[in-house]
């Protein structure tokens, strides 16, 4: 700003015309404003669900205690699978950093020969693993997106599973005692119903 503006300014504010920025009080507010949020987080996980008593409630937390679950296992088996190539990866990443070097020399760049006589040895080491290199990159690609996915559903589980969990606690209190008797009036009409002829 120019003095002629700080001043033409500073004039606005002495007449009243120009008022200063109000003081900022959202800080009052903010355990207002995560109550809030956690309110609508709840309510929305309510809706997605299509939940309208405790026992969906509980159903809907055993089926996502089983999702977590099958993800984890899932993640773990990718994982245990993945380790199985290190041999595989180290060679790839000696390849990477010849990559330049091998370049060079196939480029017509002879200072580069023990590189490129590196590279070889490592291709050849390939080869008798039945892989290429672009075949070990693709393969160690293939791991870590599956590993990403799988780690994001189990994350997403857990999240929704918290939610949950906070649901019921609001509504049952620690106790628990409101879902196991609702859920033994279910057990009993279920198994009332069973008993009917058909």
């Amino acid at each position: 700003m120019s003095g002629l503006q700080k001043k033409y300014y500073a004039r606005l504010y002495r007449i009243g015309k120009l008022k200063k920025k109000a003081y900022s009080v959202t800080w009052k507010y903010k355990d207002e404003i995560k109550k809030m949020q956690k309110l609508q987080a709840q309510y929305q996980f309510l809706v997605r669900h299509d939940i309208h008593s405790v026992v969906d409630l509980a159903l809907v937390e055993d089926n996502l205690t089983d999702k977590r679950k099958e993800a984890s296992a899932m993640k773990s088996r990718i994982y245990r699978a993945n380790s199985k190539n290190k041999e595989l990866y180290d060679i790839a990443n000696e390849m990477d950093e010849l990559l330049e070097c091998e370049n060079s020399f196939r480029n017509g760049d002879a200072f580069f020969e023990d590189e490129h006589n590196r590279w070889l040895l490592r291709e050849s080491r390939l080869k008798e693993l039945g892989y290429s290199y672009d075949e070990v990159k693709a393969l160690k690609e293939h791991y870590r997106s599956e590993g990403a996915k799988l780690k994001s559903l189990e994350q997403e589980a857990s999240k929704e599973l918290k939610l949950a969990e906070s649901i019921r606690k609001d509504f049952v209190g620690a106790d628990g005692q409101e879902v196991e008797r609702q859920q033994e009036e279910v057990k009993e009409q279920n198994m009332e119903h069973e008993k009917q002829p058909r």
